[in-house]
Formats: structure tokens, C-alpha cells, sequence
């Protein structure tokens, strides 16, 4: 399912840009602290070699047709876009502050990413940004804990990365962060509904679908409007000892808000193509889902689209910030192509860790707990993910926005 708009990716732009990855990069941005140079590493899997033939390839192809066959391998896009969008950033920037960028290709191979963290020269770093890969990106976590680094996660969500971690900003949001402002969504627009929430018994969406549980019986205990919940498991759908389905336990005296936590695509066309069958013309009905849905390739906009689906994304791409106009147009004018989601990404981090850097200095890692930055896209609000309520784990970016889809668009909603 595809709902956001994909950048188009420029081949030419790209080989003049990816000139200067192949190296290492050192960019220097005008500053009042003369004497202070804050060393920014950024580790991510251009695949150097690989993608610059490619790039060569498709731009001697001698048509269209042979060019169009040529792909570039995702990650190495991703990757691209992002330090494109680093690179505007740094074009852009009226803080004094002096920047120097070291960039390391780990080609999202956990060897690789190994024999980097080998470099003493990183051990100089005061901010590394990456990797992209969980796994690649669990070994630079560690190695900035153990080298008291900041490290900045803007791409996996995984909880798992680091734990008991004070140099870890995860900026990419946790699928809590994400239950949570659908929680928050559903108490602000359906107060006092009829809930379902409806998972299979995989460990992934089974801890989300519990979480959700508990939100709501938290909130019920103190509410005076209070919700109706109805938790039901795939693996033997009973409620209250008895076997149902989330039809029955349809309400037609109130809104129902059926919470499908489940992230196999398959699984989620298929349910919601029985409950499009019996209940299409249902406006009663409003479906919750998670933020993979948004890059399904099966699920049926149709099935989506009727019942009116919340979806939650980090990523706003109709930000009214007037920042986000500037950043479109001189990015365009600079690299030929319209930026990515990742490409405002790395615009927007980057940023961030200016502002934070000439702020706060080396240890604004101390100072960022509770801080709410708005970027061209992206929020980051930052809180402290603690282990026993008293050990600090990691520091996250709870900021999450709720989508509906109406006429086959995302509108923001929360």
C-alpha cells in the first residue's frame, strides 16, 4: 500500500554527489566557538563500489529500457538520501558551529561495521550517526557505550539495540511510541467506543496488543466515560472463557474501534477482506493498524480506505513549517530530484544536532530529556526510557503522528 509520496530517484545527481562518500568527508561550517570542532561520524551502507557502478550504468545505458532494469539496492538508496539531506543541512546552516563529517560505508554487513569500529579514529568522535541494519546497528551502540560516544539511531526502532545506555538518542520512535499516540488518538476522538483488539499469537504483535489492554484498563480505572474492551487472540479467540470473533463483539449503539495489531501483510488483507464483505457499508466502524501498513505492497487500499484506517508514521510530509518549503526548494535546485522521506531525515537530525551541539556543547545528551524540537518533518520529543523506573536505558524520541485514510489520502489527525 502505497500512500505517501516516494521521491524520485536521480541517477545523474547521484553519481556527482556520491563522488564525495567514496572518501571520507570533512565539512566545515562558520562558528563563533573558534576554537571548538565538534567531530560528527556517520555510518551507513552506500555499498560504495556496488552502487557506483550502477549509477555509471544507468547513465550510459543506451535506453530507457536497459536504464529502467537498473536497480539500486535499498539500503544504499536510503543512505543516499539521508546524506543528501546531511549535505543541505550543512549548506543551509547560519549556526556557529564548526562541523567536521567523517562518513563510513559498513555496507550493512556486521564484519564490516566491526572492522570500522577497529579505526582509533573514531574514538576522536564526539556524535556517531547509524547504522541502518539492527544488527549493525546493536554493535555501533555498544561501541559508543563503551567509548562514552554519543550515539544517534534515527533508522531501527528496535527496543533491543542497547540497553543501560546513557550515550543512545534512539530519534526513530518504538512501536510503544507508536501504540501510545494511537491510544492517545482513540481517547481524543472516540471516548468511551467499544474496542477490539485483535491480534495473532506472534510475540511482536501480541506484546502490542497487550499494551494497548493495559492503556485502556489504566484509563478506564479513573475515567468517568469508560471503554468497552474486548481482547481477542488468533490463537483460540475466547473471551471471558467462551470462543467469539471480533464481528460479535461488534456494538451497534456505538462507535466501534477495531485495533488489528498485527504486522503480517497477508494476515491483515485477509481479515479485513472477510470484514469488507459482511460489514463494508458499517460506518460504525474504524480500524487502527500499524505503521508497516504504509509500505504493504498486497493490502487492498479499498478495504483501508472504507473503514476509515488510523495509521501512525513519524514521517509528516504536509508539515506546515516554514522551514519545510526552504528545505524543498533548495534541495531540488541542488540535487535535481524531490526528497525522500529519508532525505528530510537526515536534513532534520542533522539539524537537531546543531542546534543541540551549539547549545549544550559535547554532553547535550544531559540537557535533552523533556526537549521538543520541530524539524522540516519531523518532531523529536525526548524522554527517558528507564529500566525499573530508576536506571536509564536509552534516551527515545516519543513523537508520532495519526493518520486517517479519507478519499484514498492521508489526512493527519493526531
Amino acid at each position: 500500500m502505497k500512500l505517501l509520496q516516494s521521491s524520485i530517484f536521480n541517477f545523474q545527481s547521484s553519481i556527482r554527489i556520491f563522488a564525495s562518500v567514496v572518501c571520507c568527508l570533512s565539512c566545515v561550517v562558520s562558528s563563533a566557538q573558534t576554537d571548538s570542532i565538534f567531530r560528527i561520524g556517520l555510518i551507513l551502507p552506500f555499498q560504495a563500489s556496488s552502487t557506483v557502478d550502477r549509477l555509471e550504468a544507468y547513465s550510459n545505458a543506451h535506453d530507457l529500457f536497459t536504464a529502467h532494469k537498473i536497480h539500486l539496492n535499498e539500503d544504499a538508496v536510503t543512505s543516499l538520501d539521508f546524506y543528501q539531506g546531511v549535505l543541505e543541512a550543512l549548506s543551509e546552516s547560519k549556526d556557529s558551529v564548526k562541523i567536521e563529517l567523517s562518513i563510513y560505508d559498513n555496507w550493512n554487513s556486521d564484519s564490516v561495521t566491526a572492522e570500522i569500529l577497529k579505526n582509533p579514529e573514531l574514538k576522536k568522535l564526539h556524535v556517531i550517526i547509524g547504522s541502518v541494519s539492527t544488527s549493525s546497528a546493536k554493535l555501533v551502540a555498544d561501541y559508543c557505550k563503551q567509548n562514552k560516544i554519543v550515539n544517534i539511531q534515527p533508522f531501527t526502532p528496535s527496543k533491543s539495540l542497547t540497553v543501560e545506555n546513557p550515550y543512545h538518542l534512539k530519534l526513530a520512535p518504538t512501536i510503544d511510541a507508536h501504540a501510545d499516540a494511537m491510544f492517545n488518538s482513540i481517547v481524543d476522538s472516540f471516548p468511551a467506543a467499544n474496542i477490539i483488539i485483535y491480534t495473532p499469537d506472534a510475540e511482536k504483535s501480541l506484546s502490542v496488543a497487550k499494551r494497548f489492554d493495559s492503556l485502556f484498563c489504566t484509563y478506564n480505572k479513573t475515567a468517568v466515560q469508560k471503554f468497552t474492551v474486548a481482547f481477542l487472540n488468533t490463537k483460540d479467540m475466547l473471551l471471558n472463557g467462551k470462543k467469539t470473533t471480533a464481528v460479535e463483539q461488534l456494538k451497534t449503539d456505538k462507535q466501534n474501534i477495531l485495533i488489528i495489531t498485527s504486522f503480517d501483510e497477508s494476515f491483515v488483507n485477509g481479515n479485513l477482506r472477510l470484514l469488507h464483505e459482511q460489514l463494508a457499508k458499517d460506518s460504525t466502524i474504524v480500524v487502527y493498524g500499524m505503521p508497516t501498513w504504509l509500505n504493504g505492497d498486497i493490502l487492498r487500499l479499498d478495504y483501508v480506505n472504507d473503514f476509515n484506517t488510523r495509521i501512525s508514521d513519524a514521517f509528516n510530509p504536509d508539515s506546515p513549517h516554514s522551514e519545510t518549503i526552504v528545505f524543498n526548494h533548495f534541495y531540488t535546485d541542488n540535487f535535481g530530484t524531490e526528497p525522500s522521506r529519508y532525505s528530510y531525515l537526515g536534513f532534520d537530525v542533522m539539524n537537531f544536532v546543531f542546534y543541540n551541539l551549539k547549545n549544550y556543547g559535547n554532553d547535550f545528551l544531559n540537557s535533552i530529556a523533556t526537549q521538543h524540537y520541530t524539524g522540516a518533518v519531523y518532531k523529536f520529543d525526548i524522554a527517558k526510557n528507564t529500566k525499573d523506573k530508576a536506571t536509564l536505558n536509552y534516551y527515545e524520541n516519543r513523537a508520532v503522528n495519526v493518520f486517517m485514510v479519507e478519499n484514498y489520502l492521508l489526512k493527519r489527525v493526531y
